[in-house]
């Protein structure tokens, strides 16, 4: 655990802050923590600076040597005395309430008058220790004092009570200590009860943390829930047979503190090896205090597995590695980091790019031809590592899945040749410390089989977050395209360098989690033009990109599809003249369409967005172009796209309608811009989602909803023409 207290000094002074105030400091994600802190000049040194000044504030104490000498020593000995007391005790937070749970195990539950045949029968029910730690926690003067209807057991007079109903004798009492409550004092002693109330919340919302075998990491990986845990297990037996655990070998090369490999059964066959020598003291602490963790502790050890060399292994693993007939009865059960460096946080879903990740390691200098664009993937790192070191092993991996669809990972594909054994996929966000709407997979391999990975079948479970329980939702096929079949190959035949634009299309990504980076716009920030992420429009290939941005923004994006690739498709849609109308039209009202008059000045580009003329929305005054509404003069189109133009005229015409005597409001208003004039912006720059104006709210409300049926029109045409396949 933390000390109650830092202390930092120099040659002229000491200062010290309480350790806890600290912390909101040590969550920041957007701070380079590699710079030089001699630097101070450095962008990032003053950020971190500012963040401390900030948040710290009075509560430092600063004293200087020689003139507070004493001060100092009378500081010492009154916050911080002998080891082990304190009297200031140390606060319970989100931060450190696992810790404190993984000590209280090990010192107070002991003392606890249960017997461990009773502590059977208590989890047999679904009481756990966990709910006695929570008591404790959540008490104040030996009795609770907070959240009690959310707490299975509480504290009244320092003795455990049931707070809720169960049946049977087993909870017909109160349960004291063994040692007359010792054990249990001396332990509060050194915090404060209960944790503040900004905390109560969360802590008592995520019991599973405090269940042995689901302890987290705590430097914020992917925590493998147990219910994906027992789920794994489940496939592991289906491909390998119910005697799994006897015929088969297990390395967790990425063990963390241990919890995917808790409830294994034959711990002479199981080996975890994490990067950090903390996680291995912790697994073994856990593997004393937690019957479910099963392990040697020989079997555990330190291993940076994207570093070292398995001459570092220990013997009995290495043996195994060594021997081509026993490899092939070794299983990599991991759940590696998912740590990417081309993609803001795709560990925590916050913050900047991950440094170095893909060149911070020698796996990936090795490795870095075969992996392509995957190399920014530490899993694929991993992945690649066991595919080469250790051929014909099997790998039973949590994972995204983009190495079996995505474009990045064209070049990984063509090396990574493996038979698919089975596998399933659930919501990332049901892993703790995960944000991300998106799929995790646990998938089987046989390296030993030599296949190209041409799409597979995994069944598909949904769950709510942290939920114990799962329910099976079908199955899905994960396609796999080649080179050149994806959506973006298509799109280049639409690359119009010669004809006069009339805007731009910013485009990037290949999959449902990158649409919302595909819009129109006349003004492209610097960064995307450098980076080609914008093509011209123009009106020889303006049908091609509004299908394009129809097809990438007509289905709602969910957790389920976020990774399907759109693709290149077949040439039925050139012939599909109601189909091209409709995305016209999609795209002319979708939030999309961010074309505004405003940025004209800035790139000479007037607005040629405006579907109607003058006459139709009664304008205020002659439009600067008419180009949109003479494309579509002489078109059909379908109900629903009539409907939409219908719904998006009444808007125009309201529009007009208010600007009349306002000068300053522009007639050449695009979409965009009429939004914004009855939405207006936020502080931080973003648009309101809604108007003061409730006549604005009922038309928008109208053509949203009419855009959803047309949307719906144009969904099945996108599976139908192979922009995507089902």
């Amino acid at each position: 655990l933390a000390p109650p207290w830092l202390g930092v000094f120099d040659e002229a002074r000491i200062a010290f802050v309480p350790f806890h105030d600290m912390l909101p400091i040590f969550t920041e994600t957007d701070f380079n923590w590699n710079a030089t802190p001699s630097n101070h000049e450095t962008a990032d040194f003053q950020k971190a600076r500012r963040a401390v000044e900030r948040t710290i504030g009075a509560k430092i104490a600063v004293y200087n040597f020689g003139a507070d000498d004493r001060e100092i020593k009378e500081f010492i000995k009154t916050h911080i005395g002998a080891e082990g007391s304190f009297s200031i005790k140390s606060p319970i937070t989100k931060d450190n309430f696992v810790q404190i749970f993984i000590k209280w195990v090990k010192e107070v539950k002991p003392s606890i008058n249960i017997s461990k045949e009773k502590w059977q029968e208590f989890k047999a029910v679904g009481v756990l220790d966990g709910d006695f730690f929570r008591a404790d926690m959540m008490s104040s003067g030996g009795n609770a004092v907070t959240l009690t209807d959310k707490l299975k057991i509480i504290l009244e007079n320092d003795k455990y009570k049931y707070h809720q109903v169960f049946e049977g004798d087993l909870f017909s009492r109160v349960i004291d200590f063994t040692d007359g409550g010792e054990a249990y004092r001396r332990f509060w002693n050194k915090y404060e009860r209960p944790p503040a109330e900004q905390y109560q919340k969360y802590i008592i919302e995520r019991p599973d943390l405090l269940v042995p075998q689901n302890i987290r990491e705590t430097k914020g990986s992917f925590f493998t829930p147990s219910l994906w845990v027992k789920k794994s297990r489940e496939y592991l037996a289906k491909v390998f047979g119910d005697n799994w655990q006897e015929e088969y070998y297990v390395w967790d090369c990425a063990a963390g503190t241990g919890n995917l490999l808790a409830g294994l059964t034959n711990k002479y066959n199981v080996w975890a090896s994490t990067i950090d020598e903390t996680d291995v003291n912790t697994i073994n602490t856990l593997i004393d205090i937690d019957d479910s963790l099963d392990l040697l502790p020989s079997h555990v050890f330190q291993f940076d597995f994207l570093n070292d060399g398995f001459d570092k292994l220990p013997e009995g693993l290495r043996n195994i590695i060594d021997d081509p007939e026993k490899r092939k009865k070794l299983i990599v059960y991991i759940n590696p980091p998912y740590a990417e460096a081309a993609s803001a946080t795709t560990r925590t879903g916050t913050g900047q790019n991950k440094r170095k990740v893909s060149t911070a390691h020698k796996t990936s200098q090795m490795y870095k031809e075969t992996l392509g664009r995957g190399i920014n993937e530490l899993f694929a790192n991993f992945f690649i590592k066991i595919y080469y070191q250790s051929p014909g092993v099997k790998l039973a991996a949590f994972s995204t899945l983009k190495y079996i669809n995505s474009q990045n990972f064209i070049k990984f594909r063509e090396c990574f040749l493996a038979e698919y054994k089975a596998g399933f996929m659930c919501r990332a966000n049901t892993f703790d410390n995960v944000e991300g709407k998106f799929p995790i997979g646990f998938l089987i391999w046989d390296l030993m089989v030599k296949k190209q990975i041409n799409g597979i079948r995994v069944d598909v479970f949904e769950s709510d977050n942290y939920a114990e329980r799962c329910r099976p939702r079908g199955e899905k096929i994960i396609y796999t395209a080649g080179k050149g079949r994806y959506i973006v190959d298509w799109m280049r035949s639409f690359f119009d360098a010669e004809n006069e634009r009339i805007g731009y299309l910013r485009f990037q990504g290949t999959d449902f989690q990158t649409n919302s980076n595909v819009y129109l716009t006349n003004r492209p920030s610097a960064n995307d033009i450098r980076e080609s992420k914008i093509t011209n429009i123009t009106g020889r290939n303006i049908t091609g990109v509004c299908v394009y941005l129809a097809v990438r923004q007509c289905i709602e994006h969910t957790w389920l599809n976020d990774r399907d690739q759109f693709l290149f498709p077949n040439d039925g849609w050139k012939t599909d003249a109601e189909f091209q109308h409709n995305c016209l039209v999609f795209t002319l009202f979708h939030g999309q369409n961010r074309i505004s008059a405003k940025d004209g000045g800035a790139t000479g580009l007037r607005n040629h967005w405006i579907p109607f003329t003058e006459k139709e929305v009664d304008a205020k005054e002659k439009f600067e172009s008419n180009f949109m509404s003479e494309f579509l003069k002489g078109k059909t189109f379908s109900n629903e796209a009539r409907a939409v133009l219908d719904a998006g005229r009444e808007l125009w015409r309201y529009y007009h309608a208010k600007i009349r005597n306002n000068g300053a409001a522009s007639a050449n208003a695009s979409f965009y811009d009429i939004r914004e004039f009855f939405q207006g912006r936020k502080e931080s720059g973003t648009m309101n989602a809604k108007s003061a104006d409730e006549t604005y709210n009922a038309l928008i409300a109208a053509l949203r909803a009419a855009l959803k049926t047309l949307a719906a029109k144009i969904a099945p045409k996108v599976y139908e023409y192979g922009f995507l396949k089902e």
